[in-house]
């Protein structure tokens, strides 16, 4: 079983490569939750868990095809 920090670090990973692809704050995800979660190689009610804390926190904010970063600092200070 996964750690929440290492769930968390699976997403800002992901977060970060899209960032540095898309050359955007805004990400459009063509993936669905589903395929996200598979993609990071974790459990999709992790993932969805993660993200919502990650907004909470106001790091993110989302719907189904959009995710904004709203704190790229806290994301950077990551790498």
């Amino acid at each position: 079983m996964l750690s929440l920090e290492s769930i968390r670090k699976k997403i800002e990973s992901f977060l970060m490569e899209e960032y540095k692809k898309q050359g955007s704050n805004i990400i459009k995800v063509s993936l669905s939750r589903k395929e996200m979660a598979e993609h990071m190689g974790i459990q999709r009610p992790s993932l969805s868990r993660e993200l919502i804390k990650m907004r909470k926190e106001g790091i993110i904010e989302f719907d189904k095809k959009v995710i904004i970063i709203k704190d790229i600092g806290a994301l950077l200070s990551k790498f």
